[in-house]
């Protein structure tokens, strides 16, 4: 689940990051190409996503406390994605992997903690 949560939350961010006037985004999937083109489907849908992220964490930490975590949460991804986009330090292929991996290692621990 909270695999999950941060992906909404990176992509969210991601997305209002296209969002800005000030990036230029020239290479990517072709998704990511349009989306950087049309800057206000880009801002509604970082919006939603965030949105959905922040009722997300609502639901699994309570009303203060996931309020609060889903701004500690956005501030970081953020932070990540200003800083590391420019120097093309996000490849897809490597962002797929670790969310696999992650969903798996979330898995099996909530499968392990499920009978206790």
């Amino acid at each position: 689940m909270y695999t999950f949560l941060l992906l909404l939350i990176f992509t969210g961010s991601f997305f209002w990051y296209c969002s800005s006037e000030k990036v230029k985004i020239t290479q990517g999937p072709s998704l990511l190409l349009n989306l950087a083109k049309d800057k206000n489907r880009s801002r509604i849908l970082a919006i939603v996503l965030l949105g959905l992220a922040w009722i997300l964490t609502i639901y699994l930490q309570g009303i203060l406390s996931g309020t609060l975590a889903f701004g500690a949460y956005t501030m970081g991804f953020f932070s990540l994605v200003v800083l590391l986009w420019p120097y093309r330090y996000f490849q897809w292929k490597q962002l797929t992997a670790v969310l696999l991996i992650a969903l798996l290692f979330e898995f099996f621990y909530f499968l392990k903690h499920a009978g206790q």
